[in-house]
């Protein structure tokens, strides 16, 4: 038997002599147990490395210092294995972790070295690397068994908010759809109706998969020439707030007939947003659409943008269109925008595009097809990348 072999069996030894030697004295009867388990598991307080490039290129790395106790950890009892849902931030030192353990009766706790492979006595002041997962035997207070667990301290690869775009090859813009019959753009759906533009720029809706399309009704009758007449674009999303309810936005230009200083008539293009709450329980009366009173001119409007797109994405609202070199979001479903800070388009997009439909995938990547480039982008935020 090795050395290693034999200076471990005398460590678990000793603990177990030193547990039965507290069975009895003169004044107290200790109980033994024959269960070994772990029942809790928290963190202490953990560094976290970060790192920053100056104007230079000079890479400089600061050591911060955060408690890790709110990091919920799940321990599977059948399987034996104890990880965090939840992973560390990036930059969290995993190598030098305190941690406490509590167990069941006053079992004793141990850890494999991976080092020179030895069992160390767990003491919760001293730090355990767990770099990697680490080995855990848990010995009953009787000495008459023992538990084996694995623990994982999962730490994140990548910054959360971090929005990253890639250049998609061999991939084609997808071809136009056929339009049904006095249809002359599809604008998008819930989950119960269909919305486009008719040949006579009236907006339309379907209930029955694009079969038979009617008009759509505004609320107020006196709004109904608030109606976006070009560069129109919807967006539709479930309202976290109620089941089986839809919330659908639209936004889009409408020409607005003003006067000059001198009184003349003349013309100006003002955004218009309208919103529709499509409630698909069936004991709801029908929906229709709402105008929001926001026209361009207040503060945080949404601008005029040529060839609009919207898309929901991470609990808000965004908006691609003009230019381009500008995306607008927002965050209380289209009532205000203001310029992303956190969305910017990528650093090689080919302003030359005409055109481009942005569009959202199951895997939450946002994607956009240009037209006159031919480009294809795919972007997601890192966070709603990661497993759950």
């Amino acid at each position: 038997m090795s050395m290693k072999k034999i200076k471990t069996m005398c460590m678990l030894l000793a603990v177990i002599l030193g547990m039965a030697s507290c069975t009895s004295t003169d004044s107290m009867e200790v109980t033994l147990y024959n269960d070994a388990a772990i029942t809790a598991f928290t963190l202490g307080n953990l560094n976290k490395y970060t790192q920053s490039t100056d104007s230079n290129g000079t890479v400089t790395t600061a050591k911060t210092t955060f408690t890790a106790s709110s990091y919920r950890f799940h321990i599977d009892q059948s399987k034996r294995i104890i990880y965090n849902t939840d992973s560390l931030p990036v930059g969290t030192d995993a190598s030098h972790v305190l941690c406490d353990i509590t167990t069941a009766n006053n079992s004793a706790v141990f850890y494999l070295n991976l080092a020179d492979t030895l069992y160390y006595y767990y003491s919760s002041s001293d730090s355990i690397d767990f770099s990697s997962p680490c080995e855990f035997r848990v010995i009953s207070s009787s000495g008459t068994g023992y538990t084996d667990y694995t623990i994982q301290v999962n730490v994140h690869k990548e910054e959360g908010d971090v929005f990253n775009w890639q250049l998609m090859t061999d991939i084609e813009l997808p071809s136009a759809p056929t339009l049904p019959t006095g249809i002359k753009t599809l604008l998008g759906s819930s989950t119960t109706e269909q919305y486009a533009l008719s040949d006579e720029n009236k907006l339309m809706v379907s209930r029955d998969g694009g079969t038979t399309w009617e008009q759509d009704i505004a609320n107020n009758a006196e709004d109904a020439d608030k109606m976006p007449t070009q560069d129109i674009a919807l967006v539709s999303y479930p309202m976290s707030q109620a089941d089986k309810t839809d919330y659908v936005l639209l936004a889009g230009t409408r020409k607005v007939i003003t006067t000059d200083k001198d009184g003349a008539p003349q013309e100006e293009y003002r955004t218009a947003v309208w919103r529709k709450i499509v409630d698909y329980s069936g004991e709801a009366p029908a929906s229709s659409w709402t105008y929001m009173e926001r026209d361009g001119k207040e503060k945080y409007s949404l601008p005029c943008l040529q060839h609009l797109s919207l898309v929901k994405y991470d609990d808000t609202v965004l908006a691609f269109g003009g230019n381009y070199q500008t995306i607008y979001q927002s965050r209380d479903n289209g009532i205000t925008w203001q310029v992303s800070k956190q969305y910017q388009m990528p650093a090689d997009f080919n302003y030359t595009a005409t055109s481009v439909t942005a569009t959202v995938d199951k895997d939450n990547y946002i994607w956009l097809y240009c037209s006159g480039t031919g480009e294809v982008w795919r972007g997601r935020l890192n966070r709603l990348g990661w497993a759950q």
